[in-house]
């Protein structure tokens, strides 16, 4: 029988109400955050935002259980940042809660209220409570199949085995990255369980069911000429090498911002004592050590971004949960104290970030805020453009100007829905704007004017097949301190 329960939990922790009270406070100060906060929709945001405007099993680079939430989220509260972003908060707080229950399960009830505090207060989850992506669902269904599968394990029940297939499934339709979950369990089945705890049965019962939720994507790719699926393979693609040492200082530096700087050395510390301690233990360990390797590879190879080992911070938050309750050192409890409170200052920090819209007190050679703020204000000036040059269809050069604009264009009244365009130079379309609104694919009429927004003075009229170009006005706004965004509009007739 599985059991990891520690008999002696000396560790003295807050009581049940007092974690619970701090879970849901944080909570409410994130929902707080999003709702008082200048910081706009970034580029991925604001094209989930579009992809919520029509449901469906999959979209063109990701998969489509993130278009679901904010469909959800907008339907009930409208489309104001805050609502797109609802869901993030509320997430985190889910994913603290299973963490909770998955952690007093195998090992106690301290690990549970250390797992839940572990996990609400990494700077990942802080800030995944103010940004919606598509890491915020995976995260919740990962954790939702871990524990399901560890109720599996200990019952040998074919409904729980059930319900983490479903789960898995989900996590599927949140985002590709779930295979790791999968495939990094069977190896430990393989090693260690076989049919000691779960049997083949149960295994096909995972396996099938999970396949079944994530068939309805897999469906649409292949309705789609498998446009998510090959757009996953090339960012992963490894024909391109670079063998860069320096991407991999990168990444692994990311990730002590990921999951907090003490906190991460305090799982490598225990991790390969964690790789072949017992079974249990091994099965937390091969679903997250084994990520971070895969990606830190990646990251040499070519280039990884700091999220993409995110799920794996799901069992480092079990492992150290289990322990910080086992251990007698006096050392390793107070490196873990030191880390979760650094943790907490992190998160009190990013909070005060997404509130305030600043940086303050620290004084950064590049604000990466600049990047979030001005279009709504512009967004305003080129609709007044609009109108007053009978203009009848608006064209872009790049993805981040149309993801933001198209939003910002349209959020309250869709007047200018369909009417947004991208204006593309490649023959193969790399993003979804390419795919679905190709400026040189649409149907256009002679003589009708076109809008073309730029953030560069210089045109080539030809490229866009227009006479009479000319331009109509710069619009520009104040980003943050000396700094500006200026966009350049014209306007042309078809010729």
């Amino acid at each position: 029988m599985l059991s990891l329960r520690n008999k002696r939990e000396r560790l003295t922790l807050l009581n049940t109400p007092a974690v619970f009270f701090i879970l849901i406070s944080i909570t409410i100060l994130r929902i707080y955050s999003l709702y008082v906060s200048p910081i706009e929709l970034s580029v991925d945001e604001a094209q989930y935002w579009h992809w919520s405007r029509n449901i469906d099993f999959g979209y063109f680079t990701k998969p489509p259980l993130i278009a679901w939430l904010i469909g959800f989220s907008t339907f009930i509260f409208g489309n104001e940042e805050w609502a797109v972003r609802f869901f993030a908060p509320i997430t985190q707080l889910f994913i603290s809660l299973v963490l909770w229950g998955t952690a007093k399960y195998a090992f106690g009830a301290n690990s549970g209220k250390i797992a839940a505090l572990i996990w609400i207060f990494t700077p990942a989850a802080s800030l995944g409570g103010f940004i919606i992506s598509t890491d915020t669902p995976l995260l919740l269904f990962w954790s939702l199949s871990l524990l399901f599968l560890l109720i599996s394990l200990r019952q040998k029940s074919n409904f729980t085995s059930l319900f983490t297939g479903i789960f898995l499934g989900f996590a599927f339709l949140s985002k590709y990255a779930a295979l790791y979950f999968l495939i990094f369990f069977i190896i430990w089945w393989l090693i260690y369980g076989r049919s000691t705890f779960l049997s083949i049965k149960n295994i096909l019962i995972i396996l099938f069911t999970s396949f079944l939720i994530a068939s309805t994507n897999l469906y649409w790719n292949y309705l789609n000429d498998f446009a998510t699926v090959n757009h996953t393979i090339s960012n992963a693609n490894l024909s391109v090498i670079t063998l860069n040492y320096n991407n991999v200082i990168d990444f692994l530096s990311s990730q002590f911002l990921v999951f907090g700087p003490l906190l991460f050395l305090l799982y490598l510390l225990v991790i390969m004592d964690s790789l072949f301690k017992n079974q249990e233990i091994t099965l937390f360990a091969l679903i997250s050590f084994p990520i971070i390797i895969l990606i830190t590879i990646q990251s040499f190879l070519k280039i990884a971004n700091a999220n993409w080992a995110v799920t794996a911070y799901v069992g480092a938050t079990l492992i150290i949960s289990y322990y910080v309750t086992l251990t007698r050192s006096t050392i390793f409890k107070i490196f873990f104290y030191l880390g979760l409170f650094l943790n907490i200052a992190i998160s009190a920090y990013i909070l005060t970030i997404t509130i305030n819209g600043s940086f303050y007190p620290l004084k950064l050679k590049s604000n990466p805020l600049r990047k979030n703020l001005g279009f709504e204000n512009l967004a305003s000036k080129i609709h007044n453009t609009f109108i007053d040059e009978k203009i009848s269809k608006i064209v872009f050069e790049n993805r981040g100007d149309i993801s933001r604009f198209n939003y910002y264009l349209n959020r309250h009244n869709n007047s200018l829905e369909n009417k947004i365009f991208i204006k593309t130079k490649s023959l193969i379309p790399g993003n979804f704007y390419e795919a679905n609104f190709n400026y040189d694919l649409v149907n256009k009429t002679k003589g009708e004017i076109i809008l073309i927004v730029k953030n560069d003075p210089s045109l080539t009229e030809n490229i866009y097949g227009l006479n009479e170009t000319r331009l109509v006005k710069n619009i520009t706004t104040k980003t943050v301190k000396n700094l500006k965004r200026t966009y350049y509009l014209y306007t042309g007739k078809v010729k």
